[in-house]
């Protein structure tokens, strides 16, 4: 499967409770995950990718870092409160996908063994990859701030 980053929404209590026990934090990321109705924020391989573009173009957002870690059994869970949520909801904001596709390089990307290594396969393709799942995660973003909710991250490997 490789190596996957995804988030689910949380209302602040349920983040609260899983804080500190990695089982719960796999047990409530997998049940709202298999809702069809919920809001989703499952970037796939694309995570190194935009935070190459989001690093270069000087957005202060780091996707799997910026939250609160749980780590358990081989995967790596991220707690993001509702303030990170709004703060991240701005700063991708204030980034339209223009701004970082201007930061797209896919040589220097595959000199720098940017994640999962595919940059100058079909390079327009995986820029468009990229585009679709920044989408993903603005949207994300934007509905868990507007909700007043917190994410839940999953980084699996």
């Amino acid at each position: 499967m490789g190596m996957t980053l995804g988030y689910v929404e949380v209302t602040p209590q349920q983040l609260d409770g899983v804080l500190n026990d990695g089982e719960k934090a796999e047990e409530l990321y997998d049940e709202i995950a298999s809702e069809d109705d919920a809001l989703n924020g499952f970037v796939e391989k694309a995570w190194d990718g935009l935070q190459y573009l989001l690093d270069r173009a000087g957005v202060d957002v780091d996707l799997r870092m910026d939250g609160e870690p749980i780590d358990y059994d081989g995967e790596e869970y991220t707690g993001f409160d509702a303030d990170l949520v709004r703060s991240i909801a701005d700063a991708l904001d204030a980034a339209p996908f223009e701004k970082l596709a201007a930061h797209y390089d896919p040589a220097d990307m595959m000199a720098r063994n940017v994640y999962p290594g595919i940059w100058d396969s079909h390079a327009e393709d995986e820029l468009e990859y990229l585009r679709e799942n920044y989408d993903t995660l603005r949207t994300f973003f934007a509905t868990a701030a507007r909700n007043g909710n917190a994410a839940l991250g999953c980084f699996s490997f």
